[in-house]
């Protein structure tokens, strides 16, 4: 009788403490949902923030905002993840693996117009010589190459967007020459090879063909400032959502760029090494690009180039056969959220 009153009092313990630590338990979940509720109600992401970039300099700035916690500044939990493929990056972004992409703003228009929900909110890089034609000695103008043999990749992108750019101003368009459909990298091997007259390719075929003795540039992106630019974009429905968050790397962006400025001793390193590059390779590189700074993105971004540009390549694409799906410019890029991440600097 004595044991089964024992057994009883223990058994009311062990309830009463069973409920006790249940209740403390319920409590702390009950404070992080109502912790993660005021974040999301006050525009801000409380988990993982993951964008997606391929191997480029021009992303560069991005990788140092994270090495030197420029993103946890803001209260971003940030992770970078290397897509090298265009068509990869699309993919993790429909399959919510990523919350944003860095791209050439034609392509991002591609995207946009096959159904992927983006905005691009910050123009990063602009090509300042990185890209360009390479020719034959003998040609002075895109007008002597009618008829001629040019490689070119056909399939979309900064080169195909740039040379009918330039077409366009001079009246001619991809039916005055012999086209030869290859990548950006094949395009400056064949030419260097002395396989096709000219080529539209990108650094290093540019210098490599300017070595060989019988090619130069013809014309570079320097000439085209503002065309090919690569820039941030961002899920819709997230940007929407979290809209502190993406003022927060907005700003992270800005102070990254500024701190290579002010102290490149100690960025190059950084943002060599995000590249796989030596400090003395990345900056052998660093003159054919421009970063966006505030001054730079005002200018571009505010003063409504940067939508102008994606509005061109709607068009091109369109007119291409490339898409079907015509966008506006002003629907794909967004100032908004630059605006306010400035504001609240």
């Amino acid at each position: 009788m004595k044991y089964s009153k024992v057994k009883a009092v223990i058994m009311f313990m062990a309830v009463g403490m069973s409920i006790f630590f249940s209740g403390c338990g319920d409590t702390k979940t009950a404070k992080n949902n109502s912790s993660e509720e005021n974040a999301a109600a006050a525009g801000i992401y409380n988990g993982k923030v993951t964008l997606g970039a391929t191997t480029w300099i021009g992303y560069a700035p991005l990788h140092l905002a994270l090495e030197k916690g420029f993103f946890k500044d803001e209260g971003i939990d940030m992770d970078i993840r290397v897509i090298e493929s265009a068509g990869d990056l699309k993919m993790a972004a429909k399959a919510g693996q990523i919350q944003g992409m860095a791209q050439t703003i034609d392509t991002e228009v591609m995207a946009k117009s096959s159904g992927l929900d983006i905005n691009s909110v910050l123009p990063l890089c602009n090509s300042n010589g990185g890209d360009g034609i390479v020719a034959k000695k003998g040609y002075n103008t895109l007008a002597d190459l009618k008829g001629k043999s040019i490689a070119l990749d056909t399939t979309g992108g900064a080169s195909l967007f740039w040379f009918n750019t330039m077409l366009d101003e001079q009246g001619l368009s991809m039916k005055d020459f012999d086209i030869k459909n290859m990548t950006a990298g094949d395009a400056g091997s064949a030419f260097v090879g002395g396989n096709v007259e000219a080529a539209v390719t990108w650094e290093p075929w540019l210098s490599k063909a300017n070595a060989t003795t019988f090619g130069k540039t013809l014309v570079s992106s320097k000439q085209y400032p503002g065309v090919i630019v690569d820039a941030l974009a961002i899920n819709s429905d997230f940007a929407k959502q979290y809209p502190k968050t993406i003022q927060g790397i907005i700003r992270a962006w800005l102070r990254a760029v500024q701190y290579a400025k002010d102290n490149p001793d100690d960025a190059i390193p950084i943002m060599a090494k995000s590249q796989n590059l030596t400090p003395e390779e990345f900056k052998a590189q660093l003159p054919n690009i421009e970063y966006f700074d505030k001054d730079m993105t005002n200018n571009y971004l505010l003063n409504g180039k940067m939508a102008e540009v994606a509005q061109k390549a709607s068009d091109l694409w369109i007119k291409m056969k490339l898409t079907t799906n015509p966008i506006k410019g002003t629907d794909l890029v967004s100032d908004s959220y630059y605006k306010a991440a400035i504001s609240n600097e």
